[in-house]
């Protein structure tokens, strides 16, 4: 009896977005979707349908491996994906991860946005966390437990005549931080950010904790050649 050809394959995920400086590829995540138009005759029952908006979505995982690892500016075209946005994760035990998402519209090239940098653009640390967390004002000899950042933008598409792609445009990018600390003291938001949420969890098992989680908005630059 012979074996089955197998078709699945295992291990070396490549990153949809090329070479990022100072990052590993973990894991890749590709979805296409489109969209579904449809004619109903006089019963109600479905007469001509068409397909349009062919897109592609991806989400690309990564961890650090230099201590001065880049950050991708959110609104810029790498390998004809438009970047989303960017969450980076620190943790006290482990490497430094970044989660990457971006989108493109079938064959059509997606043309140069409106871009956003972010106050965080390079890592710092490739393990553990950040000793003085962007955005927040922390307590004197807090220790810091975790953090997480994440940049990320609005974006428009507009669709042809024929539903397909035209262009695309972005707007009112932002950029949020969560710190967790072995502290009971309050967090307080630096200067330029706002303090969105706040709080304490007191237990008898483990460490007393505090957390915060500040905004930031940011001001786009229009790519030269709009």
């Amino acid at each position: 009896m012979s074996e089955p050809t197998a078709a699945t394959a295992f291990f070396n995920p490549t990153s949809p977005f090329g070479s990022l400086t100072g990052w590993g590829c973990i894991n890749v995540t590709p979805a296409t979707s489109k969209q579904r138009a449809q004619a109903l005759g006089s019963t109600g029952d479905e007469l001509a349908f068409a397909m349009y908006d062919e897109k592609e979505s991806v989400t690309a995982e990564y961890f650090a491996t230099s201590d001065s690892a880049a950050i991708p500016v959110v609104g810029s075209i790498k390998e004809g994906y438009h970047i989303d946005s960017v969450a980076v994760n620190f943790s006290n035990t482990a490497y430094v991860t970044m989660s990457v998402t971006g989108h493109k519209h079938g064959s059509s090239a997606h043309p140069a946005c409106r871009t956003y940098t972010g106050s965080l653009t390079t890592i710092g640390v490739k393990f553990g966390c950040p000793a003085a967390p962007l955005g927040v004002v922390i307590p004197t000899g807090a220790g810091v437990r975790s953090v997480s950042y994440n940049i990320q933008l609005n974006h428009v598409d507009e669709l042809g005549a024929g539903g397909t792609f035209l262009a695309a445009e972005n707007y009112d990018g932002s950029e949020t931080v969560t710190v967790e600390l072995c502290d009971t003291n309050d967090i307080t938001a630096a200067s330029g950010w706002s303090l969105t949420q706040g709080g304490h969890t007191f237990d008898r098992t483990s460490v007393e904790t505090s957390t915060a989680t500040v905004e930031k908005h940011i001001t786009g630059v229009t790519p030269s050649n709009s």
